[in-house]
């Protein structure tokens, strides 16, 4: 639509850039509107974000936007040079373009084109949102001319697809796609045409970046995916929602314990409690030793002395905070005092562990529980564990749920290299724990062990296990089934990404006919289920083909109506210099014989037959340029 070139502003001496609207659109009213449009809409916006318009005017025929120059490249260059970006770089880039936007929106504006090649990044790594040249007011919901509805098709909202009004979430969904872009290196959808893509944004849910790059945390999975969401209102419902939401991914979110669950506070000399019901084993606590100014336990959590959150402040920022002269004259006192109480503590509770004999403290502290022998299997379920009086830990991903109760450890079982189990039956794996360990088992579907077996143990083979110690096994239960949903109708691609996103190996094959449209899926086989990593074949309508007309040196007007009429999309049309044909296509090119606007090349070759529907790119003779 647009050619921009760097300018210099002669008054103030600065670089510009200066966009300058193509001739052949200069005489067509509804380029000429979204132009100024443009212009009107960002010269009212003042956000460190998004690029500044200093002039609009016209020359002759020559319509222009001075704006801010860039130094930096857009964003799909930094992407394509150096993507996958790691995640902090992502958030960095894609918080300031959520922020830019919900500017914008607040204004009652929609960019409608948000992708990376209208995203610049200046030399500091600062985002830059360029070209709401099809931006749209909120309020002005009746434009109806062409182009106006439609971004880029692979960053289009599943609305906009449809052909609904764009809205400030459509600009969000956009931004979520740049942002699986930048982390994966790779769009969420695609497919063999435009309009293919724009049926996965409407019916295929995304996978979540990290099946592309195992790096990327399940929280940033999440923002993510939420962005993505089909429906607007699912999505976050601000930029600045969007913005924080990034900047905050990795901020710890821990609740205050209920009233009723907070444990009381207790004098800091009196001995560790043993561990609570939900815990796996039972934990022996070594007695608290002293430290340099406080009372600490061996887990490393500090007691008498104050939490680093509330230390002063200079002290913290490494400034000596000023101690008065009865401060540094008690330590030692209160140090001396503190050691020795400890001390006679410990004393005591070993004289009266003697005196009174083994299993006091199992009797009095350790949660009742019904004895089970020794080296007994258990069946993990899904059961909660009792609630806990301490500390909120956060569980492993397989924990047994049935609790172990300390009381019920038998003294004296022999340990040993813990055996191979896998393979093996549940009878054979009992059997070859015996006595020596306890043996929590867990379930699985498996399409490659069969049921019965185990599929794999912790601890692995060969690890050296105390007697009593918990060894866990994972039995398989066979090969999980899963739905096959009915795809008739859908574009292929689409269609294999929801299959693969299932577990499925999926095959292509084409049949013939008459209920579904050229291109499309008419069946699976097998319907209906299947087992997790089988093969599911797809069946497709053979497409229906288009040859690509020979237009080498026709005017570039009726080039793109001959493509049309051949059944083939115009995705890019670029005028070339005579100085670029020279550069690019052949340094012998005759200028003056070759009329201005021919068609000079095609990303199709002539005569070649491809599907309906394909894009193409041409290019055409300016010697304007």
């Amino acid at each position: 639509m647009a050619v921009v070139y760097r300018a210099q502003d002669l008054l103030l001496n600065r670089a510009v850039a200066m966009k300058i609207l193509r001739r052949q659109y200069a005489t067509d009213e509804g380029f000429l509107r979204r132009f100024e449009r443009e212009a009107q809409a960002a010269a009212r916006f003042s956000h460190p974000n998004i690029v500044n318009v200093y002039d609009v005017g016209t020359d002759g025929d020559r319509h222009y936007i001075v704006m801010e120059y860039i130094r930096g490249p857009n964003l799909k260059e930094l992407i394509r040079r150096q993507g996958p970006f790691s995640v902090d770089g992502a958030i960095f880039i894609i918080s300031q373009v959520a922020s830019a936007l919900d500017y914008a929106h607040q204004r009652g504006l929609v960019h409608r084109d948000i992708k990376p090649q209208n995203i610049l990044v200046d030399r500091d790594g600062n985002a830059k949102v360029v070209d709401f040249g099809i931006a749209k007011g909120a309020q002005d919901v009746n434009l109806t001319e062409t182009g106006t509805g439609m971004g880029t098709v692979h960053y289009v909202s599943p609305e906009q697809a449809r052909g609904e009004p764009a809205t400030p979430a459509s600009d969000l969904y956009s931004t979520g796609i740049v942002l699986f872009e930048m982390l994966t290196k790779r769009l969420p959808f695609d497919a063999d045409t435009p309009v293919g893509v724009a049926m996965q944004h409407v019916n295929t849910p995304p996978l979540a970046p990290s099946t592309h790059n195992p790096a990327i945390p399940p929280a940033v999975d999440a923002i993510v995916l939420k962005a993505l969401a089909k429906d607007p209102a699912q999505r976050y419902p601000t930029g600045a929602a969007l913005a924080g939401a990034l900047r905050h991914w990795n901020l710890p979110i821990r609740p205050p314990a209920p009233a009723a669950d907070r444990p009381r506070t207790a004098p800091q000399t009196r001995a560790p409690l043993p561990p609570t019901p939900s815990a796996a084993r039972p934990v022996v606590h070594p007695p608290a030793v002293r430290g340099s100014g406080g009372v600490r336990q061996q887990t490393g959590q500090l007691t008498t002395r104050q939490a680093p959150a509330q230390r002063d402040v200079r002290a913290y920022r490494g400034h000596p905070a000023p101690a008065t002269r009865s401060n540094r004259d008690d330590v030692g006192c209160v140090t001396w005092l503190i050691g020795s109480a400890i001390l006679l503590t410990i004393v005591g509770l070993i004289l009266l562990a003697f005196r009174v004999g083994p299993g006091i403290f199992a009797a009095d502290l350790a949660p009742t529980a019904t004895p089970r022998p020794s080296g007994a299997a258990i069946l993990a379920t899904p059961t909660p564990a009792p609630p806990s009086t301490g500390p909120t830990v956060t569980p492993p991903a397989i924990v047994p749920t049935t609790p172990i109760s300390p009381a019920t450890v038998t003294p004296g079982r022999a340990g040993g290299r813990v055996p191979s189990l896998v393979g093996m039956s549940q009878e054979e794996a009992t059997s070859a724990v015996g006595d020596t360990w306890d043996l929590v088992i867990r379930e699985q579907a498996s399409a490659n062990v069969p049921p019965g077996r185990v599929i794999s143990q912790q601890p692995p083979t060969g690890t050296i296990l105390a007697g009593g110690e918990v060894i866990t096994i994972v039995i398989s239960i066979g090969a999980s089934t899963v739905g096959i949903p009915d795809l008739a109708g859908m574009e292929p691609g689409a269609a294999r990404a929801q299959l693969e996103a299932l577990g499925f190996t999926v095959e292509r094959a084409e049949e013939e006919s008459d209920t579904v449209a050229p291109g499309a899926v008419i069946r699976t086989d097998p319907a209906g289920s299947a087992p997790v990593g089988a093969t599911v074949t797809m069946f497709v309508r053979a497409a229906q083909m288009a040859v690509v007309p020979y237009v080498y040196g026709l005017d570039y007007q009726s080039a793109v109506i001959e493509m049309r009429t051949a059944g083939l999309v115009v995705a890019n049309l670029t005028p070339l210099s005579c100085v670029r044909v020279h550069q690019l296509i052949d340094a012998t090119f005759d200028c003056d014989s070759f009329p201005a606007g021919g068609i000079l090349t095609s990303t199709l070759g002539w005569g070649t037959s491809v599907p309906v529907g394909s894009p193409v790119d041409l290019t055409y003779y300016d010697p304007g340029q």
